[in-house]
């Protein structure tokens, strides 16, 4: 217990650095405008010629010029005789745009480009408050020096973190995983043994997961390829768009017509596979078979399933890291991918239950993703920046969820009218 000495002498020392502090404040307030007028301001434009997307932001570059007019000094930095700056800034793809002063130096990223950003990062210097490190400051972020390369966690880039989170548990519940998944531990209820759920629901589970990353890695690997990043947001869009269409439209029109369904063909081979795997009881020969079936039910469900890893893979791919940087990414889109179906496995397990994803049930699952896939599709196709905004993503998934309610409800009085 603190006695009443103990708590004078704490007030005395709050006291002080309330006073210090406040000098400190003071002094500043006064002296930082003054060194900010002899502060040179420096705007780098990086762009190429052969550069869609650098046509696009040239505008905001003019808008600034025209703005600031000599409070800036200007660079408009080609990229083929610039190549050497760029890399040294640790850019992946141009347009890019560096703001910097005798001491800071501010990165703006492709999708960062827009006249707000460029306004009131030059503005912060412009009153001598300009931060070191990339658009949303990196003073908070924590570096760590790795044999792969620096990895920087920054708790205010936000927004990659939470969209890995939301489209892996929503790729996790689509209605074509789940629906090989629930028939093979439908058919393992029979066995009665807990033991054979668990492990071949935990191998096929891994092996799905692990497959996925594959694939995944591969499409990432296609899009570095791709050094304009218009493209690369016009394929993931495009792709998001088509694929959210034929989820919605199976939703109404269920079985009729194109649709992003495991096809009725392949199933036969899909169950009789399954139905041999839980006659097997040497668990070498059951560990070997589980992962002959993943491969195979991954294989099958390609088409159904690959929209949303193109999709998160395509804006992965317009955020600048190292290559283990973006590999950590995957491995985490994909552990949040097979967290829910373990949870579900794990109360099929303890239960025994009996549970069958009815028509019914996918069909409600179908319109939730299409209509995500969908509006996800036209905002990288119409206003890409804005998936750099947490509350943009977060958005998009609550207005999903209200359109697949109201659209729901409205469907289901249509057809008893």
């Amino acid at each position: 217990m603190f006695t009443d000495r103990g708590f004078a002498w704490m007030n005395r020392r709050v006291h002080c650095f309330l006073i210090i502090l406040f000098t400190i404040t003071f002094i500043f307030a006064f002296i930082k405008p003054a060194c900010a007028e002899n502060n040179d301001v420096i705007v780098e434009f990086f762009y190429s010629e052969d550069c869609h997307s650098c046509d696009e932001k040239k505008e905001n570059i003019t808008h600034i010029e025209e703005y600031y007019g000599d409070n800036i000094t200007l660079l408009r930095l080609g990229y083929e005789d610039n190549k050497e700056l760029f890399n040294s800034y640790g850019f992946l793809h141009y347009p890019a745009v560096v703001v910097r002063n005798e001491t800071n130096i501010t990165k703006i990223e492709y999708l960062q480009i827009t006249d707000e950003n460029l306004i009131q990062t030059i503005d912060a210097y412009l009153a001598g408050t300009g931060v070191n490190g990339s658009l949303n400051g990196s003073k908070s972020a924590f570096c760590l020096d790795t044999p792969f390369g620096k990895i920087c966690l920054d708790p205010s880039e936000s927004t990659l973190p939470v969209l890995t989170i939301i489209l892996g548990a929503i790729d996790s519940v689509n209605p074509c995983s789940f629906y090989v998944l629930l028939f093979l531990l439908s058919l393992l209820l029979y066995t009665k043994s807990r033991k054979k759920m668990i492990l071949v629901g935990g191998l096929f589970i891994f092996f799905s997961g692990f497959i996925y990353f594959l694939l995944m890695v591969a499409i990432m690997f296609f899009f570095k390829t791709i050094e304009e990043p218009t493209i690369v947001i016009i394929i993931g869009g495009t792709v998001a768009i088509i694929f959210g269409m034929l989820n919605i439209k199976d939703f109404f029109f269920f079985k009729k017509g194109p649709s992003a369904s495991i096809p009725d063909s392949k199933k036969p081979k899909l169950y009789s596979q399954m139905r041999k795997l839980i006659k097997i009881t040497p668990i070498p020969t059951l560990i070997i078979a589980t992962i002959v079936l993943a491969v195979s039910a991954n294989m099958v469900e390609l088409i159904c399933s690959l929209n949303l890893p193109v999709i998160y893979t395509g804006i992965l791919t317009t955020y600048p890291m190292s290559n283990f940087g973006y590999i950590l990414y995957l491995i985490f889109y994909n552990i949040i991918y097979i967290v829910p179906l373990l949870i579900f496995v794990s109360v099929m397990v303890v239960t025994l239950g009996r549970w069958k994803l009815s028509e019914k049930q996918g069909r409600h699952l179908k319109l939730f993703s299409g209509l995500m896939i969908f509006l996800l599709g036209v905002v990288m196709l119409t206003m890409p920046g804005i998936l750099t905004n947490v509350f943009a993503v977060v958005g998009i998934l609550l207005v999903s969820i209200v359109l697949a309610v109201v659209i729901s409800f409205i469907w289901k009085v249509f057809e008893k009218n």
